[in-house]
């Protein structure tokens, strides 16, 4: 138990009772009356310097500073000392030791009273694009025509597509299945048209409203994260229920499927269309150079013996084989076309569907105990200190 510090006047009485010193004396050492002594031992009158002076000069084995009280000081010359340190947590182990199970106690309680998340996994892998190849030589036939055609193979960047509005409100809007057994939305899930109802007026929720908030507040349920070296993608989700957690990353996954394997068909049916009506100007083209080499053999029966007929005969022949070779490997680009839009190879691939989770990703109780432990045994150690 620390002792309690005595004044300077309680230590001039003690000094003077165990050295058997009358008031008298004392009071004629210092220069000062019996009652000013009587007044300094009690605390009622501050003692002068001077005086003071006097009575150590007179009674030199007197100390001001009560040595009893002196103790070992932790830091000395901005160094600590480790053993004294030591020392005083020692002492105060019990309090130390109680104070962190108390912080670890509360701190696990605590999370009781947070609301439980369970996190699914959805595995996203794009596979490689071959069927493009075969689409080369239409595109080095349109680039010879002078035609610039839109590049087929398409780049993706599928976080921004599962980050998408599109995906977000369609799965706002989506009616899902919980573990209570209900179909609800989760505009009604998380009470968004309790939270965005006006209370003064009583009126109903808008639900433009309280779906823009849902959207919202969908984009912190979801998270991807993207291997640059393999390409595989993963989307997590986390919400309160374990089967709408994994259901909405299942629905994630198969609408970014969707959709990219829709822009591929709209641009395999762009690219028909483009050969489809180039195949038709080609085809009249080929058909009047035809009837031009047609009638000009009908009204110049002896060309071959004419050079100016001959040579004229000639380029009306090489035009029509140019247009009918054009015509031909359009013909095959068509064909070619018709059967990359009807396989329709997708080119992301899920790799594996989430299920629910049997366990809470938040809060963790291990994670809480640890955590609060280390913040109680911090402020018992830093309380300890600082009271010594």
């Amino acid at each position: 138990m620390a002792t309690k510090s005595i004044s300077l006047g309680q230590k001039i009485k003690r000094y003077r009772l165990m050295n058997d010193i009358r008031q008298e004396d004392m009071a004629e050492k210092m220069g000062v009356s019996r009652a000013t002594l009587i007044n300094y031992e009690k605390g009622h009158t501050a003692i002068n310097i001077d005086v003071l002076n006097r009575l150590k000069d007179s009674f030199p084995d007197f100390d001001e500073v009560d040595k009893s009280s002196l103790k070992p000081q932790i830091i000395i010359d901005n160094s600590i000392d480790f053993i004294v340190l030591f020392s005083v947590l020692r002492k105060a182990k019990k309090s130390i030791v109680v104070i962190t199970l108390a912080f670890a106690f509360f701190g696990t309680a605590s999370s009781y009273l947070l609301n439980p998340y369970y996190s699914s996994e959805i595995s996203l892998y794009p596979a490689k694009n071959d069927g493009m190849q075969s689409l080369s030589q239409f595109q080095s036939l349109a680039a010879n025509l002078g035609i610039n055609s839109t590049n087929a193979d398409q780049n993706f960047n599928i976080p921004d597509v599962v980050r998408s509005r599109l995906i977000a409100e369609k799965a706002v809007k989506e009616k899902w299945e919980i573990s209570e057994g209900k179909i609800i939305d989760l505009v009604s899930f998380w009470k968004m048209n309790a939270n965005t109802s006006n209370v003064f007026l009583k009126k109903k929720a808008d639900s433009t409203l309280a779906i823009e908030e849902s959207i919202k507040k969908f984009s912190t349920h979801v998270n991807i994260s993207e291997d640059r070296l393999s390409g595989l993608i993963k989307i997590t989700t986390s919400f309160q229920d374990p089967i709408l957690s994994a259901n909405v990353a299942n629905f994630i996954g198969e609408q970014v499927e969707l959709y990219i394997q829709k822009e591929n068909s709209a641009q395999s049916t762009k690219e028909k269309l483009f050969i489809s009506e180039r195949l038709a100007i080609v085809k009249k083209e080929l058909e009047k150079a035809e009837f031009d080499l047609k009638e000009f053999k009908e009204r110049n029966l002896g060309y071959e013996d004419s050079p100016e007929l001959f040579m004229f005969f000639s380029q009306l022949f090489r035009e029509v084989e140019a247009k009918k070779q054009v015509y031909l490997t359009l013909q095959q680009e068509l064909e070619l076309a018709r059967i990359e839009e009807v396989k329709r190879s997708p080119i992301l691939h899920i790799l594996d569907y989430a299920v629910p989770s049997v366990e809470r990703a938040f809060p963790k109780r291990k994670i809480f105990l640890i955590f609060s432990a280390m913040i109680g045994l911090v402020f018992a150690l830093l309380r300890t200190v600082f009271r010594y």
